[in-house]
């Protein structure tokens, strides 16, 4: 046999192809992900050229800490995929290396190579959601956890805990190892009718929800406060739109003020704060676009959302009315893919498309 060479990692995928002498011989191709996110394991596809018999492919995970050691092994002599069983959901480090032991055996083929990968729990996205941002004394609060693992995969973990905290940093309810269906959970929180006025804060591990309780009447008029589900560490600037309007449906008038915010996790304040005063146009809004160099996007002791509060005053009156929103910060933006396109689509073919009245093809 000749001397063995493997290619360099591309796109998070490793290669493992070895030849043996010239084309007629045995040759094969591995190709496994540089990256194990655990507890979901991987795939491993072997490809196998110009056997002369069967061989035996056996893949050995090791590693020394605490994902447990793991081999497959399957028998064939073209094209083998091996999928790695879930690891068990057991405590691990965040990181670690470990390493891949790949041997074929059979006919005029032996070889055995090792190579290192990285296992590593997968990175977690939390999103808490409330049906309105400002209650009554007596109504009830209810909630909803969205815990996301890497590249958006709903997350079968429990919470360990969930809490809301009143302005004072007491903790007046908790749920304590709670479970989620398809990485959600709904939770409710009735309001004493003497429950003090303030805000409160929902805390999920590291992220939190702010929401007040008030005791004022409904305004007047009504107001709505827009701002993108999400933004990215990539993205320069995020709007922002304040608008009100009158039951009749004439636009609001009068003054707006709005802020956007990011919360430094252990001080517990809002030390980065864009802040805007403007009046409303004839549309009854008032809109701008704030920089995102306003705000550390990578720093892990900032919370890895932002925070807005959007009040118009009215001129006549004074009275105002304010809302609140919040947005989460990813490090990307979500991509999709398809899959398994054999059979309407061929790489280099252009795509046909069919109206409802061709029916199905």
């Amino acid at each position: 046999m000749g001397s063995a060479a493997a290619l360099p990692c591309l796109m998070l995928l490793c290669l493992l192809h070895l030849v043996a002498g010239a084309s007629a011989q045995p040759r094969y191709l591995v190709l496994f992900p540089y990256v194990i996110y655990y507890p979901h394991g991987g795939k491993v596809h072997v490809h196998l050229m110009d056997l002369d018999g069967p061989v035996r492919v056996t893949l050995h995970l090791a590693s020394s800490h605490g994902v447990p050691n793991v081999t497959l092994e399957e028998t064939g002599n073209r094209i083998l995929q091996l999928d790695w069983p879930l690891f068990p959901n057991i405590s691990t480090p965040r990181e670690e290396v470990a390493y891949l032991h790949v041997s074929i055996q059979g006919g005029s083929l032996g070889v055995s190579q090792q190579r290192e990968v990285l296992l590593k729990a997968p990175g977690l996205w939390t999103v808490i959601q409330t049906d309105k941002t400002t209650y009554k004394p007596g109504q009830t609060v209810k909630f909803r956890v969205v815990h996301l693992e890497e590249d958006f995969i709903p997350s079968d973990r429990k919470l360990p805990l969930v809490s809301v905290k009143d302005y004072r940093e007491r903790t007046i309810r908790s749920w304590q190892d709670v479970s989620l269906q398809q990485g959600i959970v709904d939770l409710s929180l009735p309001l004493d009718i003497n429950s003090a006025l303030g805000t409160y804060t929902i805390v999920v591990e590291e992220k939190t929800h702010i929401f007040s309780v008030e005791k004022k009447r409904p305004p007047h008029f009504q107001v709505l406060l827009q701002l993108p589900s999400f933004v990215t560490v990539t993205d320069e600037k995020i709007p922002l739109h304040i608008c009100g309007w009158y039951p009749s449906g004439k636009p609001f008038r009068g003054r707006a003020e709005a802020s956007l915010c990011q919360w430094h996790k252990y001080l517990k304040e809002s030390d980065r704060c864009a802040t805007f005063v403007a009046e409303t146009g004839r549309n009854g809004c008032f809109s701008t676009q704030i920089s995102m160099a306003s705000f550390n996007l990578t720093s892990p002791d900032y919370e890895r959302r932002l925070y807005a509060n959007g009040t118009l005053i009215e001129r006549r009156t004074g009275k105002l009315h304010s809302l609140n929103k919040s947005c989460n910060i990813l490090p990307e933006m979500p991509t999709t893919a398809f899959k398994n396109t054999e059979g309407f689509y061929k790489h280099g073919m252009p795509p046909r498309w069919h109206d409802a009245a061709e029916g199905s093809h």
